[in-house]
């Protein structure tokens, strides 16, 4: 017991418990409480129609076997095109592994880099389950704070700096969770450039890419000069409001692609037939709700910035991509946590306390523009009421 007892703790610092608050306001919800969910990144929106059709087609059917361990060929192929097309730089379908979610191909990835006595360095604020993924191997994650006086863009002298003989691969995240940053494309060539230089390997996360209201989305495989050193996370969770599915991938360089096949294969062993199928329908199909669903999410974020930055004692910081919000708390004198959970039992609205992403989120709160507009103002509503409850 006591081997898997210290195996288990590797997934169970100080990140993991983040989400206790957006658990409890569910709790409190069944109890009959009126709570606004502005915590867990899973928006009001449905699946669009011809992405739940095709997966209906594909269980009557029959295509609920096995499937290809790294994935359905056409739907490979398909992400290789899509990706060639969004990097302005060939990936060819080899290069695609496919997982249930970014998130298991975020582990995978992270266990395929680095391995015992080395080290990853995490660029803060970093989503929570980044440092339990770095350190399943046996690797220590190090965290690179960015700094909120420039609203956390990318610094690549601070990473510099952080680097030793140890560092085996970098992770970054643009449009970014929880800061809503997209990374400027001259930093990220930068940090392609020393990535090259000391020969460490840079996984990207870029599940927030087409959710972009200030800027370009830019990636390190596109700005890759030789042969690449980039891993890049993806999924349809986001950009097709695709949360439940369980569908993403990894992009790796070709000569190291086997190695996520084989881990595929002993952690999943393919991803289910009929979902695979409505992936490549959402992604080889002219679908306009997506325009729609991110035309909204565009004007919920203006008014949610609008909102917050009228409120006194609280500083937001307006998110350039993405679906969530930063706001440092510190001038009501609680910390993150205590505003969370003050504000969860005296007006019913969940967030997230900024200590789950980094050390130096401790006096922040992510709030996520995950719900319209009059649920977005009530909510804002009840956060003044709050506020000046406290002053």
């Amino acid at each position: 017991m006591a081997r898997i007892l210290t195996a288990a703790a590797r997934f169970s610092g100080i990140t993991a418990r983040a989400f206790d608050l957006a658990d409890l306001a569910y709790d409190l919800e069944e109890q009959g409480k009126d709570i606004i969910h502005l915590s867990v990144g899973d928006p009001d929106f449905d699946t669009p129609a011809p992405i739940v059709d095709s997966a209906i087609a594909s269980l009557t059917s029959g295509r609920t076997h096995y499937a290809p361990i790294a994935g359905n060929p056409r739907l490979r192929k398909s992400i290789a095109a899509h990706a060639s097309t969004q990097y302005g730089q060939t990936v060819q379908e080899e290069q695609v592994i496919v997982f249930s979610g970014a998130q298991n191909a975020l582990f995978a990835t992270m266990m395929c880099v680095a391995q015992t006595g080395d080290e990853i360095l995490l660029v803060e604020p970093a989503y929570t389950t980044y440092d339990a993924a770095a350190s399943a191997g046996g690797a220590s994650p190090v965290r690179v704070a960015l700094s909120a006086e420039n609203n956390f863009q990318l610094d690549v002298s601070l990473i510099a700096a952080a680097i030793t003989s140890r560092t085996q691969a970098i992770l970054i995240n643009s449009p970014g969770n929880p800061s809503g940053v997209v990374f400027e494309r001259d930093r990220i060539a930068d940090l392609v450039a020393l990535c090259d230089e000391k020969g460490i390997w840079l996984i990207s996360d870029e599940v927030y890419w087409p959710y972009i209201y200030n800027g370009q989305h830019a990636s390190p495989y596109s700005e890759s000069k030789g042969p690449s050193v980039s891993f890049i996370v993806n999924s349809l969770s986001k950009s097709h409001a695709m949360t439940g599915w369980r569908i993403g991938w990894t992009i790796a360089p070709l000569d190291v692609a086997h190695h996520l096949i084989d881990l595929a294969q002993c952690m999943l062993f393919g991803v289910n037939q009929f979902v695979q199928d409505a992936a490549l329908t959402a992604l080889d199909s002219d679908i306009p709700e997506l325009l729609q669903i991110r035309k909204a999410f565009h004007e919920r974020r203006d008014c949610l910035c609008a909102g917050l930055q009228s409120i006194p004692n609280l500083k937001a910081y307006p998110p350039d991509g993405g679906m969530f919000l930063l706001v440092d708390v510190s001038q009501t004198k609680l910390n993150g946590y205590e505003f969370a959970e003050k504000l969860l039992h005296s007006v019913g609205v969940s967030v997230v306390p900024g200590f789950g992403f980094g050390e130096s989120l401790t006096n922040f709160v992510r709030i996520g523009y995950l719900s319209d507009t009059p649920v977005l103002k009530d909510a804002i509503t009840r956060i003044e009421k709050f506020v000046k409850s406290i002053e």
